[in-house]
């Protein structure tokens, strides 16, 4: 395993429309590993949002500095929003063919991965539906597709359970544990779940209340597949909610 990215010191100051400074980040320093299942773990409001988007590239104007193995291109890297972004006028496998299209690498061959991602994350049947016939977790199941259609090396995601019911968002996280293990790809991953930090992930970074510094970066020794309802991981429980500071 080997580092792919590395932040060093990255803070992040923003001003609000009366021209007011408050500092979302302070002094975050912070390595990902390859083929890692990462999770920044914190309230909401703690700037873990904030950093995973510097993190891919969407947000550029901070301080630090930030760098990614040298293999890694942004080309290489997707994200998966919380609330679902998709393109109401494209249907379902046109949402999740456009980042390819985009590139200009749209080809017959990879239309056919993408018939076998819909097949996999149970879309086939809505391939030509619109996303205003869809439910929340299909939408989102439509979102990880677009991400993973472009085949990337690491993907981010938004709190991408938040906005669904717990049945669908636990049959969807499963789905991403079997994706990830395939695929073997790196995953960075926000959320203030903890359960849900624990089940996913391998390395919980606990972030604080703003400005949000990055404190302990907790192993996670459960053994895959986690068993939610053990002792183990219940005592793995009480030590994240001790950690995390509202």
């Amino acid at each position: 395993m080997s580092t792919i990215i590395t932040q060093k010191n990255i803070s992040k100051i923003f001003k609000d429309f009366k021209g007011h400074k408050f500092q979302a980040l302070h002094d975050i320093n912070l390595t990902i590993e390859e083929g890692e299942f990462f999770i920044l773990l914190g309230p909401s409001g703690c700037g873990k949002s904030t950093l995973l988007r510097i993190m891919s590239h969407l947000e550029s104007d901070f301080k630090g500095t930030q760098e990614y193995r040298s293999d890694i291109r942004r080309e290489d890297m997707a994200f998966v929003f919380q609330q679902f972004a998709l393109l109401p006028w494209l249907t379902v496998e046109q949402n999740v063919s456009i980042g390819l299209e985009a590139r200009g690498e749209l080809t017959k061959e990879n239309k056919k991965e993408i018939a076998e991602l819909l097949k996999s994350l149970g879309l086939e049947k809505f391939a030509h539906e619109y996303p205003k016939g869809l439910s929340g977790g299909m939408k989102q199941r439509v979102g990880i597709a677009r991400a993973l259609a472009v085949n990337p090396k690491i993907m981010f995601l938004d709190e991408p359970f938040s906005a669904l019911d717990s049945f669908n968002a636990k049959t969807l996280r499963a789905d991403l544990i079997k994706i990830w293990k395939e695929r073997k790809m790196t995953v960075v991953m926000v959320t203030h779940n903890i359960e849900e930090a624990l089940e996913l992930g391998d390395r919980i970074g606990i972030m604080s209340s703003r400005p949000g510094t990055l404190g302990e970066i907790v192993v996670n020794t459960l053994p895959r597949p986690r068993e939610l309802r053990s002792k183990e991981f219940f005592d793995m429980e009480d030590k994240l909610t001790s950690l995390v500071k509202i």
